[in-house]
């Protein structure tokens, strides 16, 4: 395999970093613990080194690969295994109500890209209500901004759009010397446990998403200044002006949410 993937043009434009190392393979494995009774999105199988271990779990496994090249190497693999399904697509453009509509029903891994993680993590939280757990290959730095606290310096929209949806855990790290092409960095494996969402819940999470961002766009502001335009919108007086003088990365997740729920009524 591992010279496949030497001889194989990865494309930059898709941030391919193929994971080849069977340790760290089972490592994840152990981590995802799959089993017959479960449903399972891989997001980004690649060469399926992955696949192999969540099909012999027994699971309802769901590829999504963009990279047409992959599409029917993967086909021709896996399509005996009756629980094997792939989907040729961008998983920021899936509906995921086509694999499943039943409330935490889903468990998302995958090796994603790391120039469009932000993204694919995003979306996924689009679904939250679907999604029992996740566990991603992230970058390192990206890893600990997911797990960051209020009021340190990695705190930021992906600290909180993560802690809001689900408890996340960084679980372990990964050396570059396990890609192929190698990249420059490290990476780590960060697992999202969805039953844990913080209450109350946003009223939009779109709209929630949106604030956050706006608010933490301009994050040496108070939230008076950076927020103006949702301020702007409010038909009564903003009810806890305190709080608007705050910097976001000072608020915890649980008052964040908490003003961008006020700034939608």
């Amino acid at each position: 395999m591992i010279q496949d993937l030497r001889s194989f043009p990865a494309r930059k434009s898709l941030g391919q970093n193929f994971l080849h190392d069977e340790n760290v393979v089972r490592k994840i494995v152990a981590a995802i613990l799959p089993n017959a009774d479960q449903r399972i999105v891989e997001i980004g199988p690649g060469f399926g080194v992955l696949t192999a271990h969540l099909l012999a779990s027994g699971c309802q496994y769901t590829g999504i690969e963009i990279d047409e090249r992959l599409v029917p190497a993967l086909q021709e693999k896996y399509s005996d295994h009756s629980n094997f399904t792939l989907h040729h697509a961008d998983f920021r453009t899936f509906d995921l109500r086509r694999i499943s509509t039943e409330p935490a029903s889903l468990r998302l891994v995958g090796n994603i890209p790391y120039h469009i993680t932000s993204s694919i993590i995003f979306t996924a939280f689009e679904h939250h209500q679907l999604i029992r757990d996740m566990v991603l290959m992230v970058q390192r730095e990206v890893a600990e901004r997911i797990v960051a606290s209020p009021g340190s310096k990695a705190y930021g929209i992906l600290s909180v759009i993560s802690q809001t949806f689900a408890q996340p855990k960084f679980l372990f790290t990964v050396s570059p010397n396990v890609f192929i092409p190698r990249p420059d960095v490290e990476s780590a494996i960060v697992l999202w446990d969805f039953s844990q969402k913080k209450q109350p819940p946003p009223c939009d999470p779109s709209f929630f998403s949106a604030v956050i961002k706006k608010a933490f766009g301009q994050r040496r502001k108070t939230l008076r200044n950076s927020l103006k335009s949702y301020l702007a919108e409010l038909k009564e007086p903003f009810p806890e002006p305190e709080l608007l003088q705050k910097r976001p990365e000072a608020l915890p997740v649980e008052t964040l949410i908490e003003i961008a729920n006020k700034l939608q009524t």
